[in-house]
């Protein structure tokens, strides 16, 4: 049952984006929305500022060194542009709570999704469009790795209608009832087909007969419905992965990543990383090492 959703903003377009598809799914499921927003802090020590924090006296009232005029008037401002979007009228049948918190954004909002026992992170993000390029240690990046709770990025706006059609990428193996009960979840959050698909490369390369007949077993014996199979030929799994749901018109992609862990090797975590930098579609990750079966 989805209960709280955390959608972090920057107030960029791809923000906005975020928040419009996580009031959509509030309004489905009746899920509370977290909008939070995180000042930039060099210590690691996360501070809540809330709308309370600013004393009699033009200062912060946080415990930490905050005399710059410059914390002080950007503080105002964010939460000028919090109430001006909380005023917009297609939020008004959502529950959003607005937070605004002092410190590195990563550790913010990983103590937020601790704190406020997240289902879901919406998260709107830039991506890159080429290979060459990287993003490594983008704070998207960091929460995908290390997330208890699946995060869906997005790179431009999307409703809840538009996702019919789902990637769901992996190769199948040791995937445990919990995270395919989470898949499933997500599966029927969208009312979306679900697509299994099997990137066969030359390092790891095997028949497709023989991948068929594991997906189909698979498939049967976890009672996944409205599903289709397939084996996508590529060098590289997360290229493979990009390019399938772009040649077949998919309209979200489903995989796991590990964090740092390397638990149970299905994909190492770069690759869904470099999933979530290049997909031009939305993408749904699931960390299995705080996925307990």
């Amino acid at each position: 049952m989805m209960k709280k959703i955390i959608v972090p903003t920057d107030f960029s377009e791809q923000a906005q984006s975020a928040l419009d598809l996580a009031s959509e799914i509030a309004v489905s499921t009746g899920a509370k929305i977290v909008l939070m927003h995180v000042i930039e802090y060099a210590k690691k020590q996360t501070v809540f500022l809330g709308s309370s924090s600013l004393n009699t006296m033009g200062t912060l009232s946080t415990g930490v060194e905050m005399d710059d005029i410059y914390f002080i008037q950007l503080f105002k401002r964010r939460k000028e542009q919090f109430a001006q979007i909380l005023q917009d009228p297609k939020y008004a049948n959502v529950d959003i709570t607005d937070k605004i918190l002092l410190g590195t954004p990563y550790h913010a909002i990983s103590e937020e999704i601790t704190e406020s026992e997240a289902d879901l992170i919406i998260m709107g993000t830039t991506g890159v469009n080429d290979w060459e390029e990287s993003l490594i240690g983008s704070t998207a990046e960091k929460i995908v790795r290390h997330a208890n709770c699946p995060v869906l990025t997005l790179r431009r706006k999307v409703k809840l209608e538009d996702i019919e059609k789902i990637v769901f990428a992996s190769d199948f193996k040791e995937l445990n009832p919990s995270y395919l009960k989470i898949v499933k979840g997500i599966q029927k959050l969208f009312n979306a087909e679900l697509h299994m698909v099997y990137v066969n490369t030359p390092g790891n390369f095997k028949n497709e007969r023989e991948i068929i007949g594991n997906l189909t077993q698979f498939a049967k014996e976890n009672n996944l419905d409205n599903h289709k199979i397939h084996v996508y030929c590529h060098q590289h799994e997360e290229e493979g992965i990009v390019w399938f749901t772009e040649d077949f018109k998919m309209d979200m992609v489903m995989m796991a990543t590990h964090g740092r862990t390397g638990i149970i090797r299905m994909f190492e975590h770069s690759i869904a990383e470099d999933v979530v930098n290049f997909s031009k579609k939305p993408v749904v990750t699931i960390n299995l090492s705080n996925v307990t079966a």
